[in-house]
């Protein structure tokens, strides 16, 4: 196409009357280049790039048919659409044409209209061909965007639930451990369980967050096992139960005696479904009756599970109905904006269902409340119905509730023979987990490097490692890696990842690397108890009581407010901050500034070396840990100053990081300093 966006076609004719008569029929709607040399018309077709080609057959110089296999091997010129203009009649000349890739004939003497017609009708095949071509680039283009999009946001995601998951580590494990003392007073614990319980609530929205991010990546998978019914039922119940007690709702539950005792399938997930549809029957009914049923489907090779959910609440339109299962949809939310949720919980619902080839059916009315049935195929075991007497059992749950608070007591059987190492680079996850491991009455030992583990390892004898992802130096899977190859003993020790990263896969990658289990941050006390159950020798665990939990003399508390005064007048930590991070335990604060105190100098001579040698990785790990520390302790510039530089390491920026640290540095020192002389006016 030309510059005044007409389209362009080269006439090709030996003869100078059919080009006039051409040029004459074209040129009112076309650009017209016009030759009588094959030569040339090949190398005007090049230069100009013409959008249509008329081409003679019979020339002194070259043939038309020589001029369009010329033409056609070019891959300049080879997508131009040639209509062959002559003379000649046989059938055997316009096979030929057509053979070498002419697009159409017009035999002379031709006609005006006919010119037009053919030319028009390639034309328009063109501009077809060229709007085609277009929308297949912009289409390149957008999935190369999307693709880019997932991506960016699959790194995103990863990054949020690690930056997440660490301080949530620290908030539910201190809660947990807080918890469990019972010499603190009540209005204590129960500020601890509105955090724990807080702190849950955070970690099940970047859970369902990370389910869907998976769903949306189809990177969720289903992991079928056998499971028992009544834990199923029971553990459900329990849960919201705990949860919900506080609102006047009565729990009405029904199960079907002929339900087998034992199926197969994702226990997990279905506990996910039914947790999602009874925590939006509990939000959206105020008062009154809440009904959960179990039933069976028999049928030849499997049998449908059937549960339903039916409540007294708000209920919704059918407009609402139709909206219920999209992503982020929360219905009523200027009624409901009170209410706790990101409107993930029914999409990931509906997926998980589909994911499971089962169904759900959504029935409801304004002011009279919902109903929500799931049928679920799972495969049989071949284990027996549950009875009669067993279902009873089950409807009575009211009588088994021990637990009043969401934070659930594990009966824990001690092991006091047992020995593990626990392997983080942060102190402050060593001290969560030594809390959440203490009352087994093991004996724990820490590492704080792959190194020092693998040093400890190979001088002790461990029941079971608990073992860090991202250290400095080497991670958790090259110091895996390196214990394996110590020996056939080292083969078969117990090593269980701990990790911030719950991205789609993970899992999979550490067992793949040596890996025997995986515990995500922050710590479920359940699940670390089920890994001890697991992996420690039955010979380890004593029905002793339980030891002593800790050595502590309560150093915190000893401490008077000119200690916290004086940390308050450096100018760098917020104590108010500080003690909010701890939950207000004064003494947690303390043992954490103590620890921070410790390790500072040494810190900032392992960032400085790694700058030194330009090795921006371990720099980045260790600025990492130092501004999570930092933002804990309440040195909140400071660790402001130092996810700069981590932004910076991350992008491999090692000049300024080079530039910036020695002033920080300085900061970090000048602080130490200060706290030395507090620490050492506090023994005196």
């Amino acid at each position: 196409m030309d510059d005044a966006g007409k389209n362009s076609i080269l006439v090709l004719d030996d003869e100078k009357l059919n080009l006039e008569i051409l040029y004459s029929i074209l040129t009112p709607e076309y650009t017209v280049y016009m030759t009588k040399n094959g030569s040339s018309a090949i190398n005007m077709a090049e230069k100009y790039l013409p959008d249509l080609i008329l081409l003679d057959i019979v020339m002194p110089d070259m043939s038309g048919y020589e001029v369009l296999a010329a033409l056609k091997s070019s891959d300049k010129t080879r997508h131009i659409p040639v209509i062959i203009i002559t003379g000649l009649n046989r059938v055997e000349d316009e096979e030929e044409g057509l053979s070498l890739g002419a697009a159409d004939f017009i035999h002379k003497p031709f006609s005006t209209k006919i010119v037009l017609s053919r030319v028009r009708n390639q034309i328009q095949i063109v501009k077809q061909i060229r709007e085609l071509t277009e929308l297949h680039k912009n289409l390149e283009l957008a999935v190369k965007a999307a693709e880019n999009a997932n991506r960016a946001k699959s790194s995103f995601l990863a990054r949020m639930s690690h930056e997440i998951r660490t301080p949530m580590n620290a908030i539910l494990g201190i809660s947990e451990i807080q918890f469990r003392n019972d010499d603190l007073p009540q209005d204590t614990k129960e500020a601890f369980t509105r955090i724990y319980n807080s702190g849950d609530l955070l970690l099940g929205i970047i859970n369902d967050i990370l389910d869907m991010s998976k769903i949306e990546a189809g990177k969720l998978e289903l992991t079928p096992f056998r499971y028992d019914i009544e834990s199923l039922i029971n553990d459900t119940v329990f849960l919201n139960i705990i949860k919900y007690e506080n609102k006047p709702i009565e729990l009405l539950l029904h199960i079907d005696e002929n339900i087998p005792s034992e199926l197969f399938g994702d226990e997990i997930r279905i506990k996910q479904i039914l947790n999602n549809l009874l925590s939006n029957a509990f939000k959206y009914t105020f008062t009154g009756k809440v009904e959960l049923k179990f039933s069976v489907e028999e049928l030849s090779d499997y049998i449908k599970l059937i549960f339903s959910v039916r409540d007294t609440g708000q209920g919704m339109t059918k407009e609402q109905l139709d909206t219920l299962f999209d992503d982020y949809s929360r219905f009523n939310s200027e009624a409901n904006r009170t209410t706790e949720g990101t409107g993930l919980g029914m999409g990931i619902t509906l997926n998980l269902i589909h994911m499971m080839k089962g169904d759900i059916k959504a029935e409801s009315e304004p002011g009279k409340g919902s109903l929500f049935t799931v049928s679920l195929p799972q495969v049989k075991t071949g284990a027996p119905v549950l009875g009669r007497e067993a279902a009873a059992k089950l409807q009575q749950y009211r009588q088994n509730m021990k637990a009043k608070t969401k934070n659930i007591r594990i009966m824990r059987e001690p092991i006091p023979f047992g020995k593990v190492l626990v392997v983080d680079d942060m102190d402050i996850n060593l001290y969560v987990a030594k809390g959440m491991l203490t009352p087994y009455g093991l004996q724990i030992d820490t590492a704080t490097s792959g190194y020092e583990a693998i040093d400890k390892i190979k001088r002790n004898a461990y029941d079971l490692v608990f073992m860090d992802h991202m250290m400095p130096i080497i991670d958790g899977v090259e110091t895996t890696e390196q214990i394996r190859k110590l020996g056939s003993e080292y083969q078969r020790l117990p090593i269980i990842a701990l990790t911030a990263n719950a991205v789609a896969g993970m899992k999979e990658m550490f067992l793949a690397n040596g890996f025997n289990g995986y515990l995500s941050k922050p710590i479920d006390t359940r699940e670390l108890d089920e890994i001890l159950r697991e992996w420690m020798s039955s010979d380890k665990i004593s029905p002793l009581p339980d030891t002593e939990a800790s050595d502590s003399d309560a150093a915190g508390n000893k401490i008077d407010d000119k200690f916290w005064d004086a940390v308050g007048k450096t100018g760098d930590i917020d104590t108010e901050t500080g003690l909010r991070h701890h939950t207000g335990n004064r003494e947690t604060y303390y043992k954490t500034l103590e620890k921070f105190h410790k390790k500072l100098i040494s810190e900032c001579d392992h960032m400085g070396d790694s700058l030194d040698t330009y090795d921006i990785k371990n720099f980045e790990i260790s600025i990492h840990a130092m501004e999570s520390i930092l933002a804990i302790i309440g040195a909140e510039e400071l660790a402001k100053t130092a996810l700069d530089l981590e932004n910076a390491s991350e992008k491999q920026k090692i000049e300024y990081c080079s530039q910036k640290f020695p002033v920080f540095r300085e900061n970090l020192l000048s602080l130490h300093k200060e706290l030395s002389d507090i620490f050492s006016g506090t023994e005196k």
